[in-house]
């Protein structure tokens, strides 16, 4: 049975360690002199000349509320207002029988995208969704230091005691179903609760000591024989930094254009793949337009097109 695509733009990017208020997911859809290729263009082509079933649903606008939240620094009340209307319109997704692939924004958006996918499978159909979670940081601080971009997971497990925080027992995140990939950058805080959580860690010195190929391997052999669904959350700082610098965070001795290539086409080729985050990517750092045309070939792969 073919799969049928949804677009989803979440353009919120207030929570990192560079704020920006450009539309970083235009900077993705549009063609220009730095790159031969536009998202936009592309779904045309895969959807007139190869039959795919792929829809550009628009954006999640930043509103004026949760605008006037992150201006009064109440950005904990902004993430959960934005979060909840992302939630939404990935519910919408999932009730008309498609897969959304969600564009930001940073990491912060898989607090509403993560939300919707545990409420629609978890809580609802009494399924067990696993997360594979791709980053140069394991995005678990549950301190009040820090950027909200790196509390996420932290959120979405209920770890993070402050300011309100509180997600539903029935959709929040199991320690045990997050997977890291390629994570070598972390605060002590979230080295210690990775452990005392017992959470899978694929970082950098497992896939060294293994080998990329074998740690995929692995990883779906656990996610296949385990798992109901598989979400995956892919941020473009688990890339090669020293290649890769189009974001708030490059990070060097990351993936290879090729390793990130196979670990997102093999995911989404499972019968399991229920949806995928594209975070972090910023546009106006892109000064050659390689990590576009790398950005859009991530996503094609989740189409099917990985060569």
């Amino acid at each position: 049975m073919s799969k049928s695509f949804d677009i989803i733009g979440a353009p919120f990017n207030q929570l990192g360690f560079v704020t920006t208020k450009e539309n970083t997911v235009n900077g993705i859809r549009r063609m220009d002199e730095t790159s031969w290729i536009g998202l936009t263009d592309w779904i045309q082509v895969r959807n007139s000349r190869w039959h795919s079933d792929i829809v550009d649903t628009g954006d999640v606008p930043i509103t004026l509320d949760v605008q006037e939240l992150i201006d009064s620094d109440r950005k904990d009340a902004a993430l959960q207002l934005y979060s909840s209307q992302l939630k939404s319109k990935l519910l919408e997704t999932y009730h008309s029988g498609r897969i959304p692939i969600t564009i930001g924004g940073d990491h912060s958006i898989a607090v509403g995208t993560l939300q919707a996918t545990m409420e629609y499978y978890q809580r609802d159909k009494k399924e067990k969704v696993a997360i594979v979670w791709v980053d140069a940081h394991a995005d678990i601080n549950n301190s009040l230091d820090s950027n909200l971009h790196g509390k996420p997971l932290a959120l979405l497990m209920n770890q993070y005691p402050y300011n309100d925080w509180d997600i539903p027992s029935d959709i929040a995140v199991n320690p045990e179903d997050v997977y890291y990939i390629g994570v070598r950058d972390l605060m002590r805080n979230e080295f210690d609760l990775i452990n005392e959580l017992n959470i899978t860690n694929y970082d950098m010195p497992f896939i060294e000591k293994y080998g990329f190929n074998a740690v995929v391997e692995i990883l779906m052999e656990k996610l296949e024989q385990d798992y109901d669904r598989v979400y995956l959350s892919f941020d473009y700082d688990a890339l090669d930094g020293s290649i890769f610098r189009a974001c708030a965070t490059p990070n060097v001795g990351g993936l290879t254009a090729r390793e990130a290539l196979h670990l997102v086409h093999t995911i989404s080729s499972s019968p399991k793949f229920v949806g995928a985050d594209f975070v972090e990517y910023l546009p106006e750092r892109d000064s050659n337009g390689v990590s576009k045309e790398l950005m859009v070939k991530l996503i094609d792969s989740v189409w099917g097109f990985h060569l």
